[in-house]
C-alpha cells in the first residue's frame, strides 16, 4: 500500500504572524517572556510537548486563531516580546564594537559539531558536547559574530532511558516529526529543495538541507531521510551515534563533506572552519580537494590553505576516545567520493595517520583535523595539557609543554541556565542589562549585595522545585514500568525540600565513577540518616548502550536506592535530558564530580550548578582546577594522580566521606539566630561569583574569536590574495629554509650582566652560524620561565633577539632585557623559523636549541 503524506500550513492572521516568526526563531529559548507567552495559549500542552512552541501552533483550530486575535491580553504581551526580540536583534553587539570592516567585512566561521543541545524539545543531542555546541552557538548570536554552525537532522537522535524493576538500564529511541520542530527547508529559485549529493560505493546519497534560527546565527541541518535515498542511507542520519562503524563513517561523512557541500549550495564562504572534535573532520578533505579542484592548487598548496583557516577542537581526554577507520573503510566509503579527482585516497590516508607511510594503522579522525589546523585546544587548562601529550608523537622532537596544542575553558550560557528566582536577584541588585555584557567582570561585582535572606529563599525554592518534579517524574516512571499503588504513594514522600540536597549527574562511564559515593554504605547511612543535619542525594545519567560497566553500576545505585534506610534519601531519576538537568543544577546544594583525574576534560554542569550558587565538591580536574578558589567549594584531593585505581578509590572515597561528614553538612546546618547559615551563603555567593565572571560562554566565544576566529581570518585572507600569491610565497620560503636547516648551529650563546638582581638589565647575546640562509629568515629567542619547580619548562616566555650583523656566515643576535622579578629564571637559547605566517614556533618541527 503506497502512503502519501502532505504538510498544512496554519494560515495566521496578520495581527498573529509575528507569533509564527517567534516560534521559529530559537531566541524564545533563554527569553522567560517568550516562554510564557506560548505557555498562555494551552499551558498543559506546553508542559507535555516539552514546551515546544510549534507544536502548541500545531494545536490551534481556526477557532482558536479567532479567540486569541480577539484576546487583548494575550495581543499586548505578544506585541512586548516581539519589542523584545526586534530590541535584542538592533542592539549594537560585542563584534560590531571591536569590528574593522576592512579587515573583517567578509567574516564568516562555520562551526560543525555532531550534536546541539539547544532546549529539551529539539532531540539532536547526547550530552556535554552537544550542550556545549548549543551554549556556543546562542553565544556567537548575543554577541554578534558572523557565526554558522553545522550539524545532523536527526531522526532518532539519541536514546530514551528507563529502568527495569531491576534497575536495568533499557533504551527506547524517539522518533523526531520535523514538522514539529523549529527547522525550516532549505529551498532553491524554483522552491524546490535544496540537496546535497555525496557518491557512495552502493548509490548516491543525497541528504536534504534544513535551516535553524537563533538571532543572528543560523544552523545547517542535513537529513537522508527522504525517498531519493535507498532504505540502507535513509537511515545515515537516524540514531546519533550509532555504534556500529559502517554507519559511524557514513554519518561522518555526510556531516563533514556534506556540510561542506551544503555551505557552497546555500552561498556561504567561510573563511574560518571551527571543527569540534573528530567527528566532523572529513570535512577538511572535501576542502582540500575543492582547492584543488576549483583553484588548481597542488595537494600541498590545498592542505596548507585548509590548515591556514581551520581551528580544531578536542574534548576527549584519552586517544582510545577517537574514532578510528581502518584502511579498507577508507577506501570503500572515501574512494566514490574522490575516484576523478585530483585527490587520491592513498593521500588522504595519510593525513590521518601519525605515520603516513604505515599500513596498518587506521585513519583516525583527530589526527586528521590535528595535522590539517594550525591552532587546535583542549577545553580547560589541564586539558590543554592532557592534549599536548596525547599529539605529542606527531612533534616528536617537540618537549611536551612545546607542542602547539592550546586551550579554551568551557563556559556555560548564563541565560540559558541561570534559574529565573536567581536572574529576579541579578536584576535587583546588578541591574536589569546585566545579561549584555557577561563577559565583564564589573559587572559582577554586586553579587555581595544580595541579601542573604533573599538568597536563602530563593535557593529554598529551588530545591522545593526539583524536590516536586523528581516526585512527578518518578511517578511517570512507575507508571510506565506498571508499578503498584503503594510504590506511587510512597514515590510522593521521596525527598524532603528543606534538607541538604546533593547531585550526581553526568554520563555513567566508568572513569566517571558514579560507584564512588556509594563504596562505605554504613558510612554512607551514617551521614544521611543523621538526625540533627539529614542529607539526600539525587542521581542522574544514562551509560551508553553498549557500555555494560556502566548499567551495572547504575543498577548498584538502583538497588541501594531501594534500600529501607536509603529509601527517601537516594533518588535515581531516569532519563536524563536538559529538561532535569536544569532542575538538578538549580536545586542542589552541593554538586559532586569524582572523575578519575585528569580523565575530565571540563565539566561544564559545575559551572550550572555554580552559577546557581551550589558548592562544588569536586576532584580538582577539568575546569574545577581553575574554578576552584578555596572559598567556593571543596577539593577531593589536591590534584593527585595514581597508578592503582583500587587504592585511588579508596583514599578518594575516604576523604569525599569525611568532608561531607566534617566540613560540609555541618556548615549548612551552622545558622545564626535569624535562622541564616551565613558561612554558607558567602560560599554561595563566591560560587556565583566566580562561576558568572569566569565561566560564561560569552567569555568563552570572545576568547576564541580573539585568540582564533580573527587570526583564521587574516591568515585566510592574506593567503587566498592576488590569487594565492601568498600561499605560493611562503610555501617557497617553507621549503628553502627547509633545505638549509641542518646547516644552522649555535656558535656562542650568554647573558651579558654586572649583577642580577631584580631592576636590573641583562644582555642576551648568540652568534649563529648560518651558512648562506638569510638570517632575517630565523627567529633567535631566549625561552624563559621563573621559579618552574620541575625540570620542564612549565609557562614558557619567548624573548625574541634583534640581527645585529651578520658577516662571512655568521649572525649576531642580542637583546638587553629588564629583569622585572626575583628567584630562579631556566632559560634556553632557540632557532626557529620566522615568517608573518608562521604563529607558533614548534609547528614544522624545525628547531635548534643551544
Amino acid at each position: 500500500m503506497k502512503k502519501r503524506e502532505f504538510f498544512v500550513k496554519i494560515n495566521f492572521p496578520e495581527r498573529l504572524k509575528t507569533l509564527e516568526s517567534l516560534a521559529y526563531n530559537l531566541w524564545w529559548v533563554y527569553n522567560n517572556n517568550a516562554k510564557d507567552l506560548f505557555k498562555m495559549i494551552k499551558p498543559e500542552l506546553w508542559q507535555e510537548t516539552l514546551h515546544n512552541p510549534i507544536e502548541i501552533l500545531l494545536s490551534l483550530s481556526e477557532h482558536d486563531l479567532k479567540q486569541l486575535e480577539k484576546d487583548q491580553v494575550f495581543l499586548s504581551r505578544l506585541d512586548s516580546v516581539w519589542n523584545d526580540y526586534i530590541e535584542y536583534i538592533k542592539t549594537p553587539k560585542w563584534f560590531e564594537t571591536i569590528r574593522d570592516i576592512e579587515k573583517h567585512g567578509n567574516m564568516q566561521i562555520a562551526y560543525f559539531s555532531a550534536e546541539y543541545g539547544m532546549h529539551e524539545s529539539i532531540q539532536s543531542y547526547a550530552g556535554g558536547l552537544g550542550i556545549l555546541s548549543g551554549d556556543h552557538f546562542k553565544a556567537a548570536s548575543d554577541l554578534g559574530i558572523p557565526f554558522i554552525a553545522v550539524g545532523l537532522l536527526y531522526r532518532n537522535g539519541y536514546f530514551h532511558q528507563y529502568l527495569n524493576s531491576d534497575g536495568w538500564q533499557l533504551e527506547t529511541y524517539p522518533y523526531n516529526e520535523f514538522y514539529k520542530m523549529p527547522v525550516v527547508e532549505a529551498k532553491d529559485e524554483n522552491g524546490d529543495p535544496l540537496l546535497v549529493e555525496i557518491p557512495s560505493y552502493n548509490s548516491l546519497i543525497k541528504a536534504k538541507i534544513w535551516l535553524v534560527h537563533l538571532g543572528f546565527s543560523r544552523l545547517i541541518l542535513l537529513d537522508t531521510d527522504i525517498d531519493d535515498n535507498i532504505p540502507e542511507n535513509k537511515i545515515i542520519t537516524g540514531k546519533l551515534y550509532d555504534g556500529e562503524p559502517e554507519m559511524r563513517i557514513k554519518q561522518e561523512i555526510v556531516l563533514g563533506i556534506g556540510g561542506v557541500r551544503a555551505l557552497k549550495k546555500l552561498g556561504i564562504k567561510p573563511t574560518v572552519f571551527h571543527i569540534n572534535e573528530g567527528h566532523p573532520a572529513f570535512a577538511v578533505i572535501e576542502r582540500i580537494k575543492d582547492y584543488m579542484v576549483e583553484d588548481g592548487l597542488n595537494l600541498y598548496e590545498a592542505i596548507n590553505m585548509v590548515k591556514y583557516s581551520t581551528l580544531f577542537t578536542t574534548h576527549t581526554p584519552v586517544p582510545a576516545g577517537f574514532d578510528v577507520f581502518d584502511n579498507n573503510a577508507i577506501y570503500k566509503h572515501l574512494g566514490p567520493i574522490y575516484n576523478g579527482t585530483p585527490l587520491s585516497i592513498d593521500e588522504v590516508l595519510k593525513i590521518g595517520k601519525v605515520n603516513p607511510y604505515s599500513s596498518s594503522e587506521p585513519f583516525s579522525m583527530a589526527i586528521c583535523g590535528v595535522k590539517c589546523s594550525i591552532f587546535r585546544n583542549g577545553v580547560s587548562k589541564l586539558h590543554g595539557k592532557v592534549s599536548r601529550k596525547i599529539f605529542n608523537n606527531l612533534w616528536p622532537n617537540v618537549s611536551e609543554p612545546f607542542v602547539p596544542v592550546g586551550h579554551i575553558t568551557n563556559g556555560v550560557h548564563l541565560q540559558t541556565w541561570v534559574a529565573d528566582e536567581i536572574k529576579t536577584l541579578f536584576n535587583r541588585y546588578l541591574g536589569e542589562n546585566w545579561y549584555l555584557r557577561p563577559y565583564q567582570k564589573s559587572v559582577w561585582s554586586n553579587i555581595h549585595e544580595i541579601p542573604d535572606l533573599e538568597l536563602f529563599e530563593a535557593k529554598n525554592i529551588l530545591r522545593t522545585r526539583l524536590v516536586e518534579f523528581i516526585r512527578k517524574r518518578t511517578i511517570n516512571s512507575i507508571n510506565k514500568r506498571g508499578g503498584s499503588y503503594s510504590e506511587i504513594v510512597k514515590a510522593n514522600e521521596i525527598l524532603n525540600p528543606g534538607i541538604l540536597t546533593i547531585g550526581f549527574a553526568r554520563r555513567f562511564a566508568t572513569y566517571k565513577r558514579g560507584y564512588l559515593l556509594f563504596s562505605d554504605e554504613e558510612r554512607l547511612n551514617k551521614i544521611l540518616n543523621n538526625p540533627k543535619m539529614p542529607v539526600q542525594i539525587i542521581i542522574a545519567g544514562k551509560a551508553h548502550p553498549k557500555d555494560t560497566e556502566g548499567k551495572e553500576i547504575i543498577k548498584k545505585i538502583y538497588h541501594i536506592s531501594r534500600k529501607p534506610e536509603f529509601r527517601d534519601k537516594i533518588v535515581f531519576v531516569e532519563d536524563y535530558d536538559i529538561q532535569v538537568a536544569k532542575y538538578l543544577v538549580r536545586g542542589v546544594d552541593v554538586w559532586l564530580n569524582n572523575p578519575r583525574r585528569p580523565m575530565e576534560a571540563s565539566g561544564t554542569s559545575g559551572m550550572k550548578a555554580a552559577i546557581n550558587g551550589a558548592l562544588n565538591f569536586s576532584i580538582l580536574d577539568g575546569w574545577w582546577v581553575e574554578g576552584y578558589k578555596n572559598n567556593n567549594g571543596w577539593s577531593i584531593g589536591a590534584g593527585e594522580e595514581y597508578s592503582d585505581p583500587k587504592y585511588q578509590d579508596f583514599v578518594e572515597g575516604q576523604e569525599l566521606y569525611d568532608k561531607l561528614e566534617n566540613e560540609i553538612v555541618p556548615l549548612f546546618y551552622a545558622k545564626d539566630r535569624s535562622g541564616l547559615p551565613r558561612e554558607w551563603l558567602k560560599m554561595m555567593k563566591n560560587s556565583i561569583f566566580i562561576g558568572c565572571s569566569e565561566f560564561s560562554t560569552s567569555r568563552m566565544v570572545m576568547e576564541y574569536h580573539e585568540k582564533y576566529y580573527t587570526p583564521l581570518h587574516e591568515l585566510h585572507n592574506d593567503l587566498s590574495e592576488q590569487n594565492f600569491a601568498n600561499l605560493r610565497e611562503f610555501i617557497n620560503f617553507k621549503n628553502e629554509i627547509s633545505n638549509k636547516w641542518h646547516k644552522l648551529r649555535i656558535v656562542k650563546a650568554e647573558i651579558i650582566s654586572d649583577n642580577l638582581y631584580m631592576g636590573s638589565t641583562v644582555k642576551f647575546y648568540s652568534e649563529v652560524y648560518t651558512d648562506d640562509l638569510d638570517p632575517n629568515f630565523l627567529k633567535v629567542c631566549v625561552i624563559s620561565d621563573t621559579n618552574c619547580p620541575k625540570i620542564e619548562f612549565e609557562d614558557p616566555k619567548f624573548i625574541e633577539l634583534d640581527l645585529k650583523e651578520s658577516k662571512d656566515g655568521v649572525s649576531i643576535f642580542s637583546k638587553e632585557v629588564r629583569l622585572t622579578c626575583s628567584g630562579k629564571i631556566r632559560f634556553a637559547f632557540g632557532i626557529f623559523p620566522k615568517n608573518r605566517f608562521i604563529l607558533n614556533e614548534f609547528e614544522d618541527n624545525l628547531f635548534v636549541w643551544e
